[in-house]
């Protein structure tokens, strides 16, 4: 941004003040001051932040010549004033310009009074004796041209106006000084003298165009040697997250670095001699050493030692454990979508509901129905909903199957459809809950936290990485649960490094402590491990560089604009997801893993065998069961007509059963006991000699013949009972004898 002030040199430096509490000093803006006596002010307030000042002037206040005339002026002005003088020591420390132009003034018109001869006024005289010889004087002065030692070559044009008016260009420096930087003409413009000046020396805290040495220490990702076909030196042998952030730091703030490579540890102290070991030792001792960056951690104890930057990296420590293996499938899977609590009140729930409509049905008269729809005035009449047809119209309607029952009444109605929204409700839930239990695989997690780590019976071990920033932590921990654990690491060997750490967790039942980035990184390439509970502490890594450093600022001032604009953010996504492997354990959304193996089914293929053997039993003795009641009846064997009615069961090719008589018949055995029961019926009717009784005996076989097919035909499962009922009555009345005429 460009500013012009445009007013006078006191005036000039409220503004400048104003600006720079707003911060508008920065290196982003400029200002062109058009008083010619900013050179009176003091400056040096405003030369740090980095603008453009830039000023102009009539003459050098520092040159020979002026300081020459100066005094001069200051000896008469002493003279003339005496004791009033009291400000003539800073009017020669910076004359204005006034004072410059007025001298000249007199000192023209003096020379041109004398080469004109004119007469000497007394200072008695009347004024307007010396203005008779005024326009003498002034037409005099603009015809010639004169020089002047503080201003040189000096002219007028006819109007009264300076000919040729040279005008210099300074700008403000460091320390508040006003040096010359061009010169300015009515014709040649402007002209630009940088050039000329002498450079400058950086400031101690600037960082442009020097060479920087930078200690690192290869760990993945932050330092790593570069793989290459070519052969590599100096500075490009290494990459990682810390190399590209020295690099961006290089371009932001315009400086050279060399990397010198640091092995063993990162740094710790010794409380006996109290010198330092590892890289922070080197960094300390080392006078050709400015920075040091890896991972490493800022603590309490480094900063005393040496200074960091502001953390470029947030962090904490957590755990590293083996990856948790997949439990197989459970044998009652499908029974996991509702709690025990939940199957037990749905049994209580379909059981009482199943109670309450064999109640209301028995309640309401619209349920007793006639059995036999052939007969219009019927012995008796039957309720559908028996206790057992209750529990399976439920039944159908929970597994959303039907059945062929279908309520009457009001009453019947309202209990059924109450069941029927509940059944839905249930069966959409059980559903959902189902497929997303089935397709979800929780895998058996030993420890979830710190404390479970620390107080687990499981024979887990664990450690950190010794003498590491980690291994600090436990160690210096006042919380109770750390220093506990620190007691326990105490009593064994802790791995040297962050590799070996992670080999004992693949290998061994070991769980190991370490920061959260690191863990992030391996984790994005190992899936063997997984990163457990969440972060013990909060901390941060650095660049470390001597105490009291100059460059501390500039590297703050480089980190906070690399983090406003996102770079390091991007960085570190780049570093740990994208490149060398990053990424090979992401969770691949496939298809394939959608699909449900057999173990997922292999508890309802187990119930439904279960329950099919059941029913097979149930109906073996529901078969036997009749075999004695037939046999009974019949004065026969049980194992007899077991036999013979097994053997009925597995003659696939006969679809009818006779009521009466035997099972060994034809496929006609139907038609055939009912001629046989005919025939039976007209003999009776002959040896009662009674014609009546042999077309009664006819119309009731007749009857029975017809209610069997329409029954079988309309109600085969519900009301067959009711049919074999029928038929017993009608062969009963059958055997009556007729009345004789």
């Amino acid at each position: 941004m460009n500013f012009i002030v445009w007013c006078s040199a006191e005036c000039t430096v409220r503004v400048l003040d104003a600006a720079q509490r707003v911060g508008m000093l920065s290196e982003r803006h400029s200002y062109i001051a058009l008083s010619l006596d900013l050179h009176t002010q003091a400056l040096a307030d405003y030369s740090h932040g980095g603008a453009n000042i830039t000023g102009l002037r009539l003459f050098d206040p520092e040159s020979p010549d002026v300081a020459a005339v100066v005094a001069e002026w200051a000896l008469h002005y002493k003279e003339e004033a005496g004791e009033a003088a009291t400000d003539v020591e800073e009017l020669v420390a910076a004359p204005p310009t006034a004072l410059l132009l007025a001298q000249l003034g007199a000192s023209l018109a003096a020379q041109a009074w004398r080469r004109l001869n004119l007469p000497d006024i007394p200072a008695d005289e009347d004024v307007r004796v010396g203005a008779f010889h005024a326009d003498t004087l002034l037409n005099y002065l603009r015809s010639e041209e004169w020089e002047s030692p503080a201003h040189g070559a000096v002219s007028w044009e006819a109007d009264g106006g300076r000919r040729a008016l040279q005008l210099q260009v300074v700008e403000l420096a460091r320390g508040g000084a006003l040096q010359r930087a061009g010169q300015w003409a009515p014709g040649a413009g402007l002209t630009w003298h940088r050039a000329e000046l002498p450079a400058a020396a950086p400031p101690p805290d600037s960082m442009v165009n020097r060479t920087f040495t930078v200690l690192i220490a290869e760990n993945k990702p932050y330092v790593m040697k570069q793989e290459s076909t070519l052969r590599l030196s100096g500075n490009e042998r290494y990459e990682g997250f810390c190399i590209e952030l020295i690099q961006r730091l290089a371009e932001l703030l315009k400086f050279n670095y060399t990397f010198v490579e640091q092995n063993g540890s990162y740094g710790s102290r010794d409380n006996v001699t109290g010198k330092w070991d590892g890289m922070l030792g080197r960094l300390m001792e080392d006078q050709h050493i400015d920075f040091a960056i890896t991972d490493l951690t800022m603590t309490a104890e480094r900063e005393r030692a040496v200074d960091f930057t502001t953390p470029f990296m947030n962090l904490g420590i957590s755990i590293l454990f083996r990856a948790p293996k997949q439990p197989e499938p459970k044998l009652f899977a499908f029974l996991h979508p509702f709690s025990n609590g939940v199957w037990l009140c749905l049994g209580f729930a379909y059981l009482g509901t199943s109670l309450l409509l064999y109640v209301v049905g028995r309640l309401c008269h619209e349920e007793w129905q006639n059995p036999y729809p052939c007969i219009d005035d019927p012995p008796a009449l039957e309720n559908q909903f028996t206790l057992a047809n209750a529990l399976w119209f439920n039944l159908g309607a929970i597994l959303q199957q039907g059945s062929e029952i279908a309520p009457v009444a009001y009453g019947t109605r309202a209990v059924a459809s109450v069941w029927w929204v509940f059944a839905l409700v249930i069966t959409s839930s059980y559903t959902a809950n189902l497929a997303t239990l089935l397709a979800k695989k929780s895998p058996n997690e030993l420890i979830h936290s710190v404390n479970d780590l620390a107080n687990n019976q499981l024979g887990i071990e664990y450690g950190a990485k010794a003498g590491g920033s980690t291994y600090t932590f436990f160690e210096h921990s006042e919380n109770k649960l750390y220093r506990d654990m620190f007691e326990h690491m105490k009593q064994h060997k802790m791995p040297d490094s962050n590799p070996e750490g992670i080999q004992k967790v693949m290998t061994e039942n070991y769980a190991f402590l370490m920061e959260s980035t690191t863990i992030d990184y391996e984790i994005e390439r190992n899936c063997q491990v997984i990163k457990v509970g969440s972060l013990l502490d909060s901390k941060g890594y650095g660049i470390a560089m001597k105490k009291n450093s100059t460059f501390r600022q500039a590297l703050n001032l480089g980190l906070l604009n690399l983090q406003e604009a996102g770079t390091l953010r991007e960085m570190q996504e780049t570093w740990w997801k994208k490149k060398h492997g990053g990424g090979a354990c992401k969770q691949v959304e496939d298809r394939e893993s959608e699909k449900l193996s057999m173990m997922n089914f292999l508890g309802l293929f187990l119930v439904l065998v279960v329950g099919s053997a059941l029913g097979l039993v149930l109906s073996c003795c529901d078969l036997a069961w009749g075999a004695v009641r037939r046999a009974r009846l019949n004065g026969e064997p049980v194992h007899v007509r077991f036999w013979k009615e097994l053997r009925f069961v597995f003659s696939f090719e006969r679809s009818e059963r006779p009521l009466q008589g035997s099972l060994g018949g034809s496929s006609r055995g139907s038609a055939g006991s009912a001629r046989s029961a005919g025939s039976a019926a007209s003999g009776a009717e002959e040896t009662a000699g009674s014609a009546a009784a042999d077309e009664e005996a006819e119309e009731a076989v007749r009857s029975l013949r017809t209610r069997s097919g329409s029954l079988a035909s309309r109600r085969r499962s519900s009301m067959h009972a009711a049919s074999v009922r029928r038929a017993r009555h009608t062969a009963a009345h059958s055997h009556t004898p007729a009345p004789r005429r």
